[in-house]
């Protein structure tokens, strides 16, 4: 499951691509510090800043001033690359999400461990 800040990353992201947008999602002002800083890590505050503009009246984009501008002065080029690099990050995190039981573990072993057994055998 992906938290909010990633939801509206990717909405805003694809807001810019020109398909249909999904309703951006409430979030506070920590929040929204938060996703600038991300996208900034990545390297992708163009794409943020055309779907930020793209979703510009909307009820729940209530942007603190201290991120709204540096951030609408980010209209540099896209780069896919980042963008690439971003969502393989989101993707790998994923799996993160899932944590390992030490039950789950063990039985993973024992069928592993069958299974190179039988393998030989």
């Amino acid at each position: 499951m992906k938290n909010v800040i990633i939801r509206n990353m990717e909405r805003l992201i694809a807001c810019s691509s020109d398909s249909e947008r999904e309703r951006i999602e409430p979030m506070t002002a920590w929040k929204w510090r938060k996703l600038y800083q991300i996208a900034n890590h990545y390297g992708i505050l163009p794409w943020i800043a055309a779907g930020v503009h793209a979703y510009e009246g909307d009820f729940f984009m209530q942007i603190p001033d201290d991120v709204l501008n540096p951030l609408m002065s980010e209209y540099g080029d896209k780069s896919e690359e980042n963008l690439q690099k971003f969502q393989l990050q989101v993707e790998r995190s994923k799996g993160l999400l899932h944590h390992l039981t030490t039950r789950s573990l063990r039985a993973y072993a024992k069928d592993f461990i069958q299974t190179v057994k039988n393998v030989q055998e």
